[in-house]
């Protein structure tokens, strides 16, 4: 679990990329007299292991998706943006699961039961010309993840439900104030960090980390990320190893003495977007 946390918050970090889960599991339950598979009814939000932010100077953007799930297993999955104006980040609230958000979508993808009749990475959105170029948070839409482990979604607490134990992993991290209670704080660098990336074409390459970046993590597991001058070098670089390598790779990522393994598909044109305005 700790592997996970920490590898999902180093990809944020170095490499400033919004996330799209575009393949997830087969959503299922054994409760009472039911066990098998769940139809959801409606868009559920999935829970993150942790919900990042990314500040720009017009404010902030946190993505999250949502899925739907019919009875035979079958998925659709929605990301949306939660956009605050006044970059003071004010996270999405799911203490009473409610799905009826009104963003519009920056990305949707099929996911069928059937993984052999499927793209983890494919959807359809802004950057496919197949989306909706002014919705809000397109321009942090980099990073294409198929989820190989089932997170939970709002009201299944089953998963994520004692974070309090999971933050022992945290104990060795300085703290600050957020919002009246505690936030670790995370400083990353070269000291610290090492990303290794692994091309569609099995060309492996470290990459480089410019400067210092600093998450902020609070206790639900939130976490906010500036977007620093120092990302253009990192974009710049990403933005090279994709066109020689092509845009789906493996990331690993060791922070201290942790390590993470992510396979992700690359929205090019997304972080290519963000390079320009940096």
């Amino acid at each position: 679990m700790k592997k996970l946390i920490y590898g999902a918050l180093c990809l944020a970090i170095v490499a400033s990329m919004g996330c799209a889960i575009t393949d997830y599991p087969v959503i299922t339950d054994d409760r009472g007299d039911f066990s098998g598979v769940i139809r959801t009814g409606h868009a559920a939000y999935i829970t993150p292991t942790s919900a990042i932010a990314s500040i720009y100077p017009d404010g902030s953007d946190e993505l999250f998706t949502l899925v739907y799930q019919n009875s035979n297993g079958d998925q659709k999955l929605y990301t949306k943006n939660n956009f605050d104006f006044s970059a003071s980040v004010l996270f999405m609230d799911q203490t009473y699961c409610d799905w009826r958000t009104e963003s519009c979508e920056i990305a949707r993808a099929w996911n069928p039961a059937q993984d052999n009749i499927d793209d983890p990475f494919d959807y359809e959105g802004p950057w496919n010309n197949q989306g909706w170029p002014d919705c809000s948070g397109t321009r942090s839409l980099s990073l294409l993840v198929a989820q190989g482990s089932r997170i939970g979604e709002c009201g299944d607490a089953q998963f994520w439900g004692d974070k309090q134990s999971l933050f022992a992993e945290f104990s060795d991290l300085s703290t600050t104030n957020w919002r009246g209670g505690v936030a670790y704080v995370v400083p990353v660098n070269s000291g610290n960090t090492t990303v290794t990336l692994t091309g569609a074409n099995g060309v492996v390459a470290t990459a480089p980390i410019y400067g210092n970046f600093t998450a902020f993590v609070t206790d639900k597991l939130q976490t906010v990320v500036a977007m620093t001058p120092n990302v253009r070098h990192e974009l710049r670089w990403a933005s090279n190893f994709l066109a020689e390598n092509g845009n789906t790779l493996t990331a690993v990522v060791s922070y201290g003495d942790l390590t993470a393994e992510v396979e992700v598909g690359v929205v090019p044109e997304g972080l290519n977007y963000n390079l320009s305005r940096f």
